[in-house]
C-alpha cells in the first residue's frame, strides 16, 4: 500500500512539472532567440562563405521585434525593427559608418529579402523540439516550382502578428527553423538559444545623418558590397 501511494505521489508530482512548464513556456512575452545561418548555395566556397554572416539576434516583446544580422567582418549591419501593432517595420543599414533606412508600409515585408509571394502552407502533426521550444512543422511550396521548404515553428510564444513583416506572414507563430532568400544567398535559419530579455524597450536608434532611401535603393547598396 505504502508503494502503490509513493508512485502516485511521484506520477502525481511529474505531472504538476509538466504542467509547469508549459505554462511557463505559453506566457512568454519577449525574449532574445540566436540563430545560426548557414548558406544552401552550392556554389558558395569556403573563403567567400568565412566572409558571410553566421548568426541573426532576434530581440522582441509584445509591441516590437529587432532582427540583427552582421556580416562581411563587420562591414555592415542589417536590422530590421518591427511593431506588431502598426505592422509596419524599418529597415537599417550600416555601411561602416554610413546609415541608411527604409521605412516600410502597413504589412509591407523587411529590406532586402526575396518576398516569396503566393506560397502554398500545409501544415502537418509532425513536431520537433528546437532550442527548447516544441515546434510545429509546415511545408512551403512556392509557385512554378517543385522546390518545398521544412518551417517549424512555435505557438509557446505569446505574439501577435509575429511575421507580420517578412515572407511567412500567414504562419501564427515564432519562426523557429526556416530559410530566406537575401539576393542571391539562399540561407538557412535555426534557433539555438532562447534567453530573457534583459531591457524590455526595445527602441530603434539611429544617427542624425541617417539617410532615407527607397527599398530599391537599399537592396543595390547591400548588392555591391555582396559583389
Amino acid at each position: 500500500m505504502r508503494n502503490k501511494l509513493l508512485a502516485v505521489v511521484i506520477i502525481f508530482s511529474i505531472v504538476l512539472t509538466s504542467c509547469r512548464k508549459s505554462t511557463e513556456r505559453s506566457t512568454i512575452v519577449s525574449g532574445r532567440i540566436d540563430y545560426k545561418i548557414t548558406y544552401l548555395n552550392p556554389d558558395i566556397d569556403k573563403k567567400t562563405a568565412s566572409l558571410l554572416p553566421t548568426r541573426m539576434k532576434l530581440l522582441f516583446n509584445q509591441k516590437h521585434a529587432s532582427n540583427n544580422i552582421e556580416g562581411f567582418m563587420g562591414v555592415y549591419k542589417i536590422n530590421a525593427f518591427t511593431n506588431f501593432h502598426t505592422r509596419k517595420c524599418s529597415t537599417v543599414l550600416k555601411v561602416f559608418e554610413k546609415y541608411y533606412i527604409f521605412k516600410g508600409g502597413r504589412d509591407e515585408q523587411m529590406c532586402c529579402f526575396d518576398t516569396m509571394e503566393g506560397m502554398e502552407i500545409e501544415y502537418t502533426k509532425d513536431t520537433k523540439k528546437i532550442a527548447g521550444f516544441n515546434c510545429k512543422r509546415c511545408i512551403i511550396t512556392l509557385p512554378g516550382t517543385s522546390e518545398t521548404i521544412d518551417v517549424y515553428y512555435t505557438d509557446e510564444i505569446r505574439l501577435k502578428n509575429p511575421n507580420s513583416t517578412n515572407p511567412y506572414n500567414e504562419i501564427k507563430g515564432v519562426l523557429m527553423e526556416f530559410e530566406l532568400r537575401l539576393l542571391y544567398l539562399n540561407m538557412h535559419f535555426i534557433a539555438e538559444k532562447y534567453e530573457p530579455l534583459q531591457k524590455n524597450n526595445l527602441t530603434i536608434n539611429t544617427p542624425e545623418n541617417t539617410k532615407n532611401v527607397t527599398r530599391e535603393q537599399m537592396t543595390q547598396i547591400l548588392g555591391r558590397l555582396m559583389e
